[in-house]
């Protein structure tokens, strides 16, 4: 291929067809357990996450719900991926070895945010979120601020089997908010597991029958999502989500886009004799409502 202005702009644009087309057609995980933001400031202060509104009778006046009780924030960061194609495989007409590398591209950054929320699941057990406390944790506040407020634990170090799973499910199911009136939880759950654990969640979830051939009292309250993003091979996660707030949240302030410097003037052009085309996109991941998950280290 001759190079100019005319053929490097034909070049990026079948770049930036292969990466959108497989960023498009990419299925990440991550939309089935985490609610998605728009961003539009370097951070967003999440303050509604400690009030947990309900129905009241009216006596007298009207009790506002305190909406100020959280100061948790998610900081966005930048994420790239930057490819180098080399002029002289150009010159030879070989841009096109570069497709499956554009495709992967796409992928990788639709994918990108189960990777943050993998992390984020398995860090849960140290990381902190509104409550001031750690996101699966034992005497959590709901409201961190109010001395008086009710207090619940979503945390277990036990290994998934059909028993600690009920645990998981009757803890959910008998959530209380900060007012001692039942969330009304546990109608849409999700089981999510390492792929290490995939037997195990299918047994429980799925079976007609234990190995004691009792009847699997279990099957069919959950369904089953396997995440290899999770950064062990014990951890196990039951989430409530269908609710209009999840239990995580992926806040995206640039959605990926795809860039290219292929100018002859650029230094790096005539230094390196290559030309770069990046995914570039800024966001992050966060906590949501701890009531909404119960985690186990599956360490015990």
């Amino acid at each position: 291929m001759q190079i100019n202005q005319s053929s490097l702009k034909q070049l990026f644009k079948g770049f930036k067809t292969l990466f959108v087309k497989a960023l498009q057609g990419s299925e990440p995980l991550w939309s089935k357990i985490a609610m998605k933001t728009t961003s539009t400031n370097a951070s967003e202060t999440y303050s509604w996450l400690g009030a947990m509104p309900g129905m009241k009778k009216l006596v007298g006046e009207v009790v506002i719900e305190n909406l100020t009780a959280s100061q948790y924030a998610i900081v966005n960061e930048e994420f790239e991926s930057t490819v180098g194609v080399k002029r002289a495989e150009i010159e030879r007409d070989n841009e096109g070895l570069y497709t499956p590398i554009f495709q992967g591209l796409g992928i990788a950054a639709a994918q990108h945010p189960d990777e943050l929320l993998g992390a984020l699941m398995s860090q849960g057990f140290t990381l902190k979120d509104y409550t001031g406390k750690n996101f699966y944790d034992t005497d959590k506040k709901h409201e961190p601020l109010n001395s008086k407020s009710a207090k619940f634990s979503n945390k277990s170090t036990a290994a998934l089997s059909a028993t600690s799973y009920g645990a998981a499910k009757a803890s959910i199911r008998k959530m209380k908010n900060a007012r001692n009136r039942s969330m009304k939880l546990g109608r849409s759950l999700m089981l999510v597991v390492p792929p290490a654990l995939e037997d195990t969640a299918r047994e429980i979830l799925q079976a007609e029958r234990h190995e004691n051939g009792k009847t699997n009292i279990q099957k069919g309250t959950a369904d089953l999502l396997v995440f290899a993003d999770l950064e062990t091979d014990t951890e196990w996660h039951l989430l409530e989500v269908g609710q209009p707030v999840r239990a995580f949240i992926v806040q995206e302030e640039v959605k990926p886009q795809f860039f290219s410097q292929d100018s002859e003037d650029s230094d790096h052009v005539f230094t390196k004799k290559e030309y770069l085309y990046q995914a570039y996109a800024r966001g992050n991941a966060g906590y949501g409502l701890p009531q909404l998950a119960y985690g186990s280290t599956g360490a015990a």
